[in-house]
């Protein structure tokens, strides 16, 4: 008998409500009066304590420090976080998972070692963390936003990168949202939609929407997520955070699931979400100093490499790619932020021409389904969950279709010549880092995010790519209608269509950074000059 999606989405549900304390539990009046920005909600409400706010205010350095020097308990850290993450589902549902109980005892036993030892276990002793629901972690469902997979996917041990987190001290306390299938650039599944914490009307990215809207929510100080197609930077630019896409095989990625299993066409990786540079650097370095490679034949014996902001740096600006033009506010951010770091502590400014982006967006496009959608139609079918829009948009492409094994040689064949081919273009500019769009616009409108075409691009050439917040806001009154647009394309026009001013005020913006292969420590050293000078 098939179990239907509509049955398991509502008990689903109503186990993540019932997981939520009462003590924790915001009260109707709240709940019906809330404003577009709710993100500081959970500091309003008076179910957090001032010590508490304060825990959750803190980046995941600053957290982990206060931590291993005895001024902050693991579970006060915990009750602190995991609480403020029960507020943040009722506000924009981040969540697939509470488990807070859990996470409390783990806590418990590190404390326990703190005081007999005086010594922490690892770098991250204490540091609550928050999981994306495709990673496996011990003796939960990693149902990975298909209901056919529910009570299915048990884990029986911790996947690489949390077993490499756990021993570092990391304590886990809940799992986060994403879109059905995994392949939207917004949230949404039966759990229900994720939502911008700085305006609800908007999404929250995706596929890692879950993980961008807590850490926003401060319900996270770090968080862990996969891109394919831009899936960590597309959440983090949606909602104002740094995150980082790493080249493959840097990451461990066992015990982590999607369709199209054993697919290498595109190749996804896990990477970090969170709320400063540094945070992002920790979770590279943490990871990477458990020395992965002995585990995992295939990551590369490449340690984390730490590097100093450059004295000198000429950065690349692509202004756009040719085909799709930048919505008004985020062309503002990005014009700001290049005469904010011009000249400025050896910093050179390079025009940048992009390259054939179109065909990029073509060969990844063909790339995502070479059996024309066949497993992930199938898995959806197993429990008759219809697909969403966004799911039956990218399953629609005419570039979706069945390939025998000559047409996927070819196709991989057309692959490498074009990263070959581009990587010749970048070497003409004798640039160290391109600074770009992470999207067309600020964080779209629900069921609008269907232009990939800024973040998948660095996926396709396995480039390193990272993203931080300008700290400016979209504005109706700073960023009208561009009354003189000429159209680039079809994909240039329906972008420019969907621009109406109101709908995304108080949009954060957000940057990428992007280097060429095996450059994540330059790259992250990059973003920390340029973080920091924009700051200023």
């Amino acid at each position: 008998m098939v179990r239907n999606w509509k049955d398991i989405a509502e008990s689903e549900r109503a186990k993540l409500k019932a997981s939520i304390p009462d003590s924790l539990r915001l009260s109707e009046e709240v709940l019906k009066n809330l404003p577009l920005d709710v993100s500081n909600v959970p500091e309003t409400c008076g179910l957090l304590t001032k010590e508490q706010i304060e825990l959750t205010q803190l980046d995941a350095t600053e957290l982990r420090d206060r931590i291993a020097s005895g001024k902050v308990t693991a579970v006060e850290a915990v009750k602190a976080i995991g609480g403020r993450a029960a507020i943040a589902q009722q506000l924009t549902a981040p969540l697939t998972e509470l488990f807070l109980d859990e996470a409390i005892k783990q806590a418990e036993q590190l404390d326990a070692h703190f005081k007999q030892t005086g010594k922490v276990v690892g770098p991250l002793h204490g540091l609550p963390i928050s999981i994306k629901n495709q990673i496996a972690i011990k003796g939960h469902d990693t149902a990975s936003s298909f209901t056919s997979w529910v009570g299915k996917m048990i884990a029986e041990e911790d996947s690489a990168v949390v077993r490499i987190l756990r021993e570092a001290g990391a304590v886990f306390y809940c799992e986060t949202n994403m879109p059905q299938t995994i392949m939207h650039l917004e949230t949404n599944s039966y759990m229900g939609r994720t939502v911008n914490p700085y305006n609800t009307g908007l999404a929250a990215g995706g596929s890692s929407g879950g993980e961008s809207s807590l850490i926003a929510m401060k319900g996270s100080p770090l968080g862990v997520g996969t891109d394919i197609g831009g899936s960590v930077r597309s959440p983090a630019a949606a909602c104002g955070l740094y995150s980082l896409r790493p080249t493959a095989y840097r990451v461990p990625y066992g015990g982590i699931y999607a369709s199209c299993a054993g697919a290498e066409t595109v190749l996804s990786v896990a990477g970090p979400l969170a709320r400063s540079a540094r945070d992002v650097v920790l979770f590279m370095s943490t990871v990477l100093a458990a020395q992965p490679w002995l585990v995992d034949p295939l990551i590369v014996e490449l340690p984390w490499r730490p590097a100093e902001e450059p004295a000198k740096l000429r950065v690349g600006v692509l202004r756009h790619n040719g085909f799709v033009q930048l919505q008004p506010p985020l062309r503002r951010a990005l014009d700001t932020v290049v005469e904010k770091i011009r000249d400025k502590e050896g910093i050179e400014i390079v025009e940048y021409e992009p390259y054939k982006h179109d065909e990029g967006l073509d060969i990844v496009r063909s790339l995502y389904f070479v059996d024309g959608a066949k497993d992930v139609k199938s898995i959806l079918a197993a429990s008759e969950e219809p697909a969403h829009p966004l799911t039956q948009w990218v399953l629609d492409n005419p570039l979706v279709k069945e390939h025998d094994i000559q047409q996927l040689w070819k196709l991989c064949l057309r692959r490498d010549a074009y990263r070959t081919e581009y990587r010749q273009h970048w070497k003409k500019f004798n640039i160290d880092v391109l600074l770009c769009p992470v999207g067309p616009g600020p964080a779209p409108a629900h069921d609008t995010a269907k232009y990939w075409g800024y973040t998948a691009q660095w996926n396709l050439l396995d480039y390193p790519a990272a993203v931080f917040p300008t700290g400016i806001r979209a504005s109706a009154k700073l960023d009208p209608v561009d009354a003189n647009f000429k159209s680039l394309s079809d994909d240039d026009q329906i972008n420019h269509d969907a621009y109406k001013p109101e709908l995304f005020e108080n949009a954060p913006l957000s940057l990428q950074l992007v280097a060429t292969r095996w450059g994540d420590e330059r790259l992250m050293a990059a973003v920390q000059k340029i973080d920091r000078i924009n700051r200023a």
